[in-house]
């Protein structure tokens, strides 16, 4: 794998593109349960705000398993080098500055298999919002927080994260790595499972008041919650995860550390009290 001083820069986690058997089942979905912005609607892609982001989700009618995970790079010079790095990596890298980027309202447009399954997406200039997120209910909402991924079962989607992409990890439970880009304690969360794509995708919300008033709203929207109410050890996260449309999970969080990179990561047991110090229970088996 490439050096570390010269891994690809990420910005910024920017959306998620998930396939949809329903589009219009999962853009009900969208804004009715998940309380998302709905910010422009075609034929085949309904896009959704959470934040001062253009947009954090795209429904896109079609295969379920076409699912995407987009980050921002500073700029052009810097997604070439990244390009480069990866076909360098034996990547099969795809660039498309027109009608690809257009679709994803950004200026420049790269992307990438990961062994997992899904795609990684590089943008450049991604659009922002002037106007404040307003959902169409108070889901206390503060933006997309991060991303659970199911990686293969070796673990190499974490070293191409780590080694070649600019993650570093904050902490492992089992063999799953939290990695982070930022102050957050984590960003991307890869799974190594027998599964494939998108395993979760997470929005923050206010405080832990939100977590509970979001909670009762799903029980009584009968939205079926897989996982907690309850706090992940390892990252200090309050968190409530449910199910959501062609069988990806999303998730409410709310607190957690902020990552200032002094202390070293620590590696938890893969036991259920490291994935959540509440004793609630799950199904899911990359959570147990």
């Amino acid at each position: 794998m490439t050096d570390t001083l010269n891994r690809i820069p990420i910005e910024q986690l920017r959306y998620v593109r998930l396939g949809t058997a329903d589009l219009n089942g999962a853009t009900d979905f969208a804004q009715r349960i998940l309380g998302l912005q709905l910010v422009n609607r075609t034929e085949t892609e309904a896009y959704f705000r959470s934040d001062y982001r253009d947009h954090t989700l795209v429904y896109v009618a079609g295969d379920p398993s076409h699912q995407a995970v987009g980050f921002e790079l500073r700029d052009p010079e810097t997604l070439d080098r990244a390009v480069a790095a990866l076909e360098a990596q034996g990547f099969m890298v795809g660039r498309d500055d027109g009608e690809g980027a257009q679709r994803r309202k950004a200026r420049r447009l790269a992307s990438f298999r990961m062994p997992g399954g899904y795609d990684v997406e590089l943008v450049v200039r991604p659009l922002q919002s002037g106007w404040r997120y307003h959902g169409p209910r108070d889901a206390g909402m503060t933006g997309l927080e991060g991303v659970a991924l199911r990686g293969a079962p070796d673990a190499s989607d974490q070293d191409v994260w780590t080694r070649l992409l600019s993650g570093a990890v904050s902490d492992w439970v089992g063999e799953a790595a939290y990695i982070r880009f930022d102050e957050a304690h984590h960003r991307i969360a890869v799974h190594p499972s027998e599964g494939r794509g998108v395993l979760a995708v997470e929005f923050g919300v206010e405080d832990v008041d939100l977590i509970m008033q979001n909670a009762y709203f799903l029980r009584a929207a009968q939205v079926r919650i897989v996982d907690g109410p309850g706090r992940r050890p390892f990252s200090n996260q309050l968190f409530v995860t449910f199910a959501g449309p062609d069988g990806v999970l999303f998730s409410y969080v709310c607190e957690g550390e902020r990552f200032d990179g002094a202390r070293r990561a620590r590696q938890f047991p893969r036991a259920r009290g490291s994935f959540c110090a509440w004793g609630s229970e799950t199904a899911i088996a990359e959570y147990q």
